[in-house]
């Protein structure tokens, strides 16, 4: 079949060009098919889209209308018109058609805003853009931002001539009030009310029977139901036939709980309109209100009213609670369905029909409910509760226990619910007495209900079972101190603090305990450190003074307390009672260095400078190093105009700090220092050099090198200054002059190292190898262990290409420092020239060991794994080109994403692994894609599982059928490390199969198939296995592209010799040879292949109708596979069987699998068998319409059928 022939063909060439961004060529396959196909949707939409990169938005507009034509609510081409008529700067028509796509998927209104906002941009005062944007806000309860665009909208209104007009003719029914509603309307959902009110009175002034109601509803949101019945009466009175004051008054007579009168207005509601369903509905409530034989008679409404509208999802949802308090739960069930087909979140919906499922005992079906009304609302109490028993019954009994503590933490001061909860406790202890969790939270809650002694026999418990559980520790402590038992909690809250020194609440408690048993000191001690970690809480402060006083009154000389309360004095700035103290102290304890410090600072304050200096001076003899100290006399000698000492003490000062943020922020304070000297002595070269070093650690080389100059002008011999000059030099890559000044301190010392080293390094620079290597050779001989030389010598090996002897410096190196990340990057470099990958790849590890945040080491490993593959495969220089794909390199493979550039974030699901969030990209400032970010559980330190995971896609990134990981980023709240994937719209292969199974026909099956052969094909051409293969693994529409498929999940992944001792999968899918000896190789991923095709032929999985247990497992390992349909070709079901063969070494091997796959999808092999099975599958889909066969049924999966990764 020739390419321009076959419109499938057309549409993925297209596409991959419209990747590509080659939208001419895209173009050119999109006009072919749609002269084949004219109506071919996913083709009108993809040329429109095209036309849009190229600009031509007249053309992009007649496809987007011409696609609308054929499907009229189709999110995508709704959007895609919209932005074209924006760039059209048709602003009404493009807020028109973004309206629509808001009605057609409402979970997309902050993208929405998004384009609001851009027109907004352009026409601050577009009415119909403000009213869009503010109710677009009200949709996502920014009450406040709607708020603002609705008054803003009533700004624009005031100036409304015809509003104005008909308001002085008195025909309020013909004033349009939308606009003045709408912030009244807003308040009510910000719950100001009373601002709602004053809304509603001016209303009133204008259209009093309009808004008696409105006023009416807010004193029933204010509960005001008195004053809401006064309106309502009134307006009945103005209408006397007006069935919505009717129904109100109906309603607020409910909310009184005066059900006859309810009664008896609905009644007489029905009696003016017989078929109103509202009223119908509102009377059916009220008989379920008055409960017993009234049940039947709100049934009979309900009844009623789902005759007159049989998609009334409120009514479903009235009738099956009805039908749920008689008991009738089936019919409930049949009404819940019903009514959540129709409004699938409705939270109170999935609660009854959980409950019902869990009244006829099928409790993972309530599970699933309670699980998505707990994504709806997290803290639903009675959510929790539900699902806490749920998992009761299902024996998950830590799930259970997580969601009872939760409903605990959500109502703190509930004494009974701790009561109720603990029985929960009891029943799954009976069950499971050794379980850890249990035993900890019902400690936890005997605490809190102060039974501490039934509290410590449960801590007592946990810790007999884990001896190191620190929360157990945490909360034996907690009893014993409640039972005044101090020195036993003070032997746990050590123990804890053992655990986590730091750990705020242990010190908290150990300081109160101290405090107990009069122990002043000790107390003291912890409340200093809690201050340290906290240091403005007041009650800490208010504990260390009361401690202080106390033992002040016992030990009047103690030296640390005096100290303590001077120290507070001195932060109150009263400097005369701070000395007192400090001097008491010293002459108790007269060298505490802490003392002299603050003493010296207090003279400081108090201006008395020589006093000061003679306490810093005492200091430093005991810390000569004491960067607080330095800084203190610094600051002396300059108040006393000691210039050069003040310079020392700097100087000094700046040698000895790290260079980090905090110090380089002290770098510019002392640079101030320096040129308050400098105007007072403006030759004072001391002090120019000394601010030319500082301005170059603020690599402010320019500054720096007119310090120098200046002084060396006044002194030419400064060695100092030649050496600082020339690394400054250095640094603005003026090599010939940082020569020139290296060459002259070389002649005053010739074996100056420092010089040496750095003439090498200037000699490097300007490829002057051998001179580089000579200075080196030098250095090394007056100092052989010199680490910045021996690295530098390699680096010149290096460039000189002589690999071995680079390889020996740098060998050396990491004898002397074993984890210098730099050399071992280099190192790992001259392996992989050598060819030496293992060498390699273990140094690269390392370094990720190190520093795990070092994502350019990550892609160097990805660089080398590929290498040493085309090195195992001898591949080297031969060009692969795999048919209907293009491969492409990326220079930078993992990129870091900083977390601030996704927006949107939201939550997809959860598994073992880990959460799975989607998010919108915004690259480069403008770019919005759609991700997938995959939060691995306890990947704060870049785990190995982690790691593996993202190496494996950087291997494979360039594949276009396996999904993709753009990079990394971390989640600043959790610090977690997170995966930014490619984003999968239509879900999994599985769930695809099971949604459209009967719409798939024979040649998508093939192409699909064809597609996920392909992409094993590049796991295996890189020497892995997937090792986890399965049509959950299988993602579909990414990047909102139909039918486009990538194999996910590399996280199992390994190369081909990393063998392992254990068994995980899912387990039809996992070869009878890994039962034996867990030997995965690409021939175990060929038998999982196997299986997915047998799924593409039968709509199920795998063995879905058996448990999978060990009895399963023998008998695949006996030659137990899958039955295989009566409708599939010979030729496939002959590929298949071969691929799930018993003998690993029979198989197929995946090239050989994708070749076949290309024929039958394109070169028209076997085709007869193919458009036969086509025949088939098309009368059985239309016997099934027919009712003549039951077709694919999900729930005859056996409920042990388990299909999640698991160890087997």
């Amino acid at each position: 079949m020739s390419l321009l022939n076959n419109a499938h063909a057309l549409r993925l060439r297209g596409e991959t060009y419209q990747k590509l961004k080659k939208y001419n060529e895209a173009l050119t396959d999109f006009n072919n098919l749609l002269e084949l196909e004219p109506n071919n949707y996913p083709a009108l939409i993809s040329r429109g889209e095209t036309y849009r990169k190229l600009e031509n938005y007249n053309e992009a507009l007649t496809d987007f209308n011409k696609f609308l034509e054929l499907e009229p609510n189709n999110y995508l081409a709704l959007r895609s018109r919209g932005e074209t008529y924006q760039k059209l700067k048709n602003y009404n028509e493009a807020l028109l058609d973004f309206k629509k796509s808001l009605e057609i998927q409402p979970n997309k209104h902050e993208e929405i805003i998004d384009k609001y906002n851009e027109i907004l941009e352009i026409e601050p005062n577009n009415a119909l853009a403000l009213r869009l944007r503010g109710k677009a806000y009200q949709k996502l309860k920014k009450y406040n931002e709607a708020l603002t665009d609705f008054n803003n909208l009533l700004k624009l209104s005031t100036n409304n001539y015809p509003l104005k007009l008909y308001q002085n003719l008195g025909k309020y029914n013909e004033t349009d009030f939308t606009d003045l509603k709408l912030p009244g309307e807003t308040y009510q959902k910000l719950v100001k009310y009373y601002e709602t009110l004053t809304d509603f009175y001016k209303l009133l002034e204008i259209g009093p029977n309009n808004y008696l109601k409105l006023r009416g509803e807010t004193y029933l949101l204010l509960e005001k139901y008195n004053e809401a019945l006064t309106d309502f009466n009134k307006l009945s009175e103005l209408e006397p036939n007006n069935y919505l004051a009717l129904r109100l008054r109906g309603e607020t007579y409910q909310k009184l709980k005066r059900y006859n009168e309810a009664l008896t207005v609905f009644n007489n509601l029905l009696k003016i309109e017989p078929n109103n369903a509202l009223a119908l509905k509102s009377r059916g409530e009220t008989y379920q209100k008055l409960g017993g034989y009234w049940y039947y008679n709100s049934l009979t409404d309900f009844n009623k009213v789902l005759e007159l509208e049989p998609n009334n999802y409120l009514a479903l949802r009235l009738r099956g609670e009805t039908y749920q308090k008689l008991k009738k739960y089936n019919e409930a069930l049949i009404d819940f369905n019903s009514s959540l087909e129709i409004e699938p979140n409705n939270y109170l919906t999935l609660r009854l029909r959980g409950e019902t499922y869990l009244k006829l005992r099928n409790c993972n079906e309530a599970l699933i409910d309670f699980n998505n009304l707990l994504k709806l609302e997290p803290n639903n109490n009675l959510a929790l509760r539900l699902r806490g028993e749920t998992y009761l019954k299902l024996k998950k009994h830590n799930e259970a226990l997580l969601d009872f503590n939760k409903l605990l933490e959500i109502q703190p001061n509930n004494r009974d619910l701790y009561k109720e909860i603990i029985c929960k406790y009891n029943e799954i202890l009976e069950i499971e007495p050794n379980n850890v969790l249990a035993l900890r939270l019902r400690g936890e809650t005997y605490l809190l209900l102060e039974k501490y002694n039934e509290a410590l026999t449960d801590s007592n418990s946990l810790l007999k079972l884990s001896p190191n559980n620190y929360l157990a520790l945490k909360l034996r402590g907690e009893a014993y101190q409640k039972l005044e038992k101090y020195n036993e909690a003070i032997t746990d809250f050590n123990n804890l603090l053992k655990f986590e020194s730091n750990n705020y609440l242990a010190l908290r408690l150990r300081g109160g305990t101290y405090q107990k048993l009069k122990k002043y000191n000790e107390a003291l001690i912890d409340f200093n450190k809690l201050l340290e970690i906290v240091p403005d809480n007041d009650l800490n402060l208010d504990l260390q003074e009361e401690i202080i006083d106390k033992i002040l009154k016992i030990e009047p000389n103690n030296a640390f307390t005096l100290r303590l309360r001077g120290e507070t004095y001195l932060k109150l700035k009263k400097y005369n009672e701070a000395l007192t103290d400090f001097n008491s102290s010293l002459e108790i304890e007269p060298n505490n260095y802490l003392a002299l410090r603050l003493r010296g600072e207090t003279y400081h304050k108090l201006g008395k400078y020589n006093d000061a200096l003679t306490d810093f001076n005492n200091l430093l003899e005991i810390e000569p190093n004491n960067a607080i100290a330095l800084r203190l006399r610094g600051e002396t000698y300059q108040k006393l105009k000691k210039y050069n000492e003040t310079l020392i003490d700097f100087n000094k000062l700046l040698e000895i700090l790290p260079d980090n943020d905090f110090n380089l922020n002290l770098h510019k304070e002392i640079i101030d220092k320096y040129n308050e000297i400098l105007e007072i002595e403006p030759n004072n070269a001391l002090a120019l050099r000394s601010r030319g070093e500082t301005y170059l650690k603020l690599e402010k080389y320019n500054e720096a090198i007119t310090d120098f100059n200046n002084s060396l002008e006044m002194e030419p011999n400064d060695y100092l200054a030649l050496n600082s000059r020339g690394k400054t030099y250095l640094m603005l890559e003026q090599y010939n002059e940082a020569l020139t000044d290296f060459n002259n301190l070389l002649k005053f010392e010739p074996n100056n190292y420092h010089a040496l080293r750095l003439r090498g390094e200037t000699c490097q620079k300007l490829k002057k190898y051998n001179e580089a290597l000579n200075d080196l050779n030098n250095l090394l001989e007056i100092e052989p262990n010199n680490i910045p030389a021996l690295e530098l010598r390699g680096k010149t090996y290096q460039k000189l290409e002589k690999h071995n002897e680079s390889l020996m410096d740098f060998d050396k190196v990491l004898e002397i420092e074993p984890n210098n990340i730099n050399v071992l990057r280099l190192r790992g470099n001259n392996y992989k020239m050598l060819k030496k990958y293992k060498e390699s790849l273990d140094d690269f590890t390392k370094i990720l060991k190190i520093n795990p945040d070092d994502i350019s080491v990550l892609n160097l490993i990805i660089e080398t794994e590929k290498r040493k593959d085309q090195s195992m495969t001898n591949t080297k220089t031969k060009k692969r080109k795999t048919e209907s794909r293009i491969i492409t390199e990326s220079s930078e493979l993992i990129n870091w994403i900083p977390y601030s550039q996704f927006k949107n974030i939201e939550y997809i699901a959860e598994g073992g692994f880990g959460v799975v969030n989607s998010a919108i990209w915004i690259k480069d400032g403008e770019n919005k894609i759609k991700v997938a970010l995959k939060n691995l559980h306890n990947s704060k330190d870049m785990t190995d599982s982690f790691l593996k995971e993202v190496i494996f896609h950087g291997i494979t990134n360039s594949n276009d059928f396996i999904i993709q990981c753009y990079g990394i980023t971390r989640d600043p709240n959790t610090n977690n490390n997170i995966m930014v994937m490619e984003f999968a719209e239509d879900g999994s292969l599985h769930s695809d199969l099971m949604l459209n199974f009967d719409k798939i026909n024979w040649q998508t099956k093939l192409e699909r198939l064809y597609c996920i052969a392909a992409g094993i094909e590049q796991i295996h051409y890189n020497n892995l296995i997937h090792r986890d293969l399965h049509s959950g693994n299988i993602l579909m529409g990414v990047n909102g592209i139909l039918g486009s498929i990538r194999i996910a999940d590399l996280g199992l992944c390994r190369n081909i010799d990393n063998s392992t001792n254990y068994l995980y999968g899912i387990m039809p899918y996992v070869a009878p040879e890994i039962f034996e000896d867990s030997s995965y190789s690409q021939a175990s991923d060929v038998y999982s292949f196997g299986m997915l095709m047998w799924e593409f032929t039968s709509g199920y999985k795998p063995f879905f109708d058996r448990p999978h247990n060990s009895k399963l497992m023998y008998n695949i390992r006996g030659g137990l596979r899958p039955e295989i349909t009566g409708d599939t070709p010979e030729i496939f079901s002959n590929l298949m069987k071969r691929c799930w063969n018993s003998n690993p070494l029979d198989r197929p091997n995946i090239v050989e699998i994708r070749e076949k796959f290309y024929k039958w999808c394109w070169e028209e092999e076997n085709e007869g068998q193919f458009i036969q099975a086509e025949n088939l599958r098309k009368t059985s889909v239309e016997l099934k319409l027919l009712g003549e066969w039951e077709g694919n049924n999900y729930r005859n999966y056996h409920p042990e059928a388990i299909y999640r990764s698991r160890l087997n």
